[in-house]
């Protein structure tokens, strides 16, 4: 190692403990930037280079770097987004929030040539402003983001493991290879973002008619289900009415475990689940009232309609114990506790309808 390498692996050691500071730092600014952006991103990173590291790059590449400043990437924070255009939303947040370094600055996935492969990520050389409220010995240090999808960042961390950094150190016999796998991924981000937004639409289209009372021919999914109990007026009316029983809230919870449950039932559209709702209100009604009065439950799942509402059914239609103890296996895995509950639910439905026409 000669004496320049030295003198900057002596300022990596002197200021080392100023990167660490300045990472966790970079790291919180990242995650707020992402809750603000209102995005899930699959994971926020920051790295510190090691030692080694350092001079091993020194080693390869020393000519470059006649000081520790020239170094950009000692810190490196990456932000790992789900989808493509994400990447550009979080992107125009960080320029806003970091100093950007714009000459060593590059959106790499415009660098790639229409006829090699590659499958790059967005890159920021950044700083902390002074004057901002952050210690001075952070701010001014430059540092690396990297803005990447999942397929970006898995392509990147194979590449990496291959040893091959660009088109030109791998063999011809697979650069073929390597540029369909690029174009397959790239294909697949833009196929993910296409889905996403079709199924935004498809939830959009949903709840209009719902609340116009038109979707009575929808079939029940995840999503058509979900925009019903939230949506519906006469599915919220039975969940106040339900939720009066002991004073609790609703806990809004993903009812995608009652699709199978329904179907099993017979119920395929949320016309079929309309007329259960007309047909089963009063006896589920009285079995949450049977389950919840002497409660003093506070929060409720949002899903505890459906729940009644498929318990009255299999009485209301006449399904035997061992029919409902399948039904009831849908949701639990412990057989012998499946059919006493099953058991229960229908004697329980029994005694509820005969006291109901004692009454009459």
């Amino acid at each position: 190692m000669n004496l320049k390498d030295r003198l900057i692996i002596d300022e990596y050691r002197q200021n080392r403990a100023s990167f660490v500071a300045l990472g966790d730092v970079v790291h919180d600014m990242l995650r707020q930037i992402v809750e603000r952006a209102g995005l899930m991103v699959l994971g926020i990173e920051h790295r510190v280079k090691e030692e080694d590291s350092l001079i091993g790059k020194l080693a390869r590449n020393g000519d470059y770097y006649q000081s520790l400043d020239d170094l950009t990437d000692i810190l490196g924070a990456r932000v790992i987004c789900f989808f493509s255009d994400e990447v550009d939303i979080i992107g125009k947040m960080v320029e806003e929030s970091f100093v950007i370094d714009w000459e060593n600055s590059s959106d790499k996935r415009a660098l790639i040539k229409a006829d090699t492969f590659g499958y790059l990520s967005l890159h920021y050389i950044c700083s902390l402003p002074f004057n901002a409220g952050y210690p001075d010995d952070i701010c001014g240090k430059r540092f690396e983001i990297q803005i990447r999808t999942n397929l970006q960042h898995t392509w990147a961390a194979i590449n990496h493991d291959l040893g091959y950094k660009s088109e030109f150190g791998v063999p011809r016999v697979f650069a073929r290879e390597f540029a369909r796998i690029a174009g397959l991924l790239e294909i697949a981000d833009d196929e993910f973002m296409r889905v996403r937004d079709g199924m935004h639409a498809y939830s959009k289209d949903i709840r209009e008619k719902i609340v116009e009372n038109r979707a009575d021919d929808v079939l029940i999914d995840m999503i058509s289900l979900r925009e019903y109990v939230n949506r519906n007026q006469k599915m919220k009316e039975f969940l106040a009415e339900i939720t009066s029983i002991c004073g609790a809230e609703l806990s809004e919870i993903n009812p995608e475990n009652y699709v199978e449950q329904l179907r099993w039932l017979g119920k395929k559209t949320l016309g079929d689940l309309q007329n259960m709702l007309k047909e089963n209100h009063d006896l589920a009604l009285s079995l949450a009232k049977q389950a919840l009065s002497c409660t003093d439950l506070d929060i409720l799942s949002s899903n505890v309609g459906l729940l009644y509402l498929c318990r009255a059914e299999l009485y209301l239609k006449g399904y035997s114990s061992e029919q409902a103890a399948e039904f009831l296996k849908l949701s639990i895995r412990d057989k012998e506790r499946a059919e006493r509950q099953a058991e229960r639910i229908l004697q329980n439905c029994k005694k509820i309808s005969e006291a109901s026409h004692g009454e009459i």
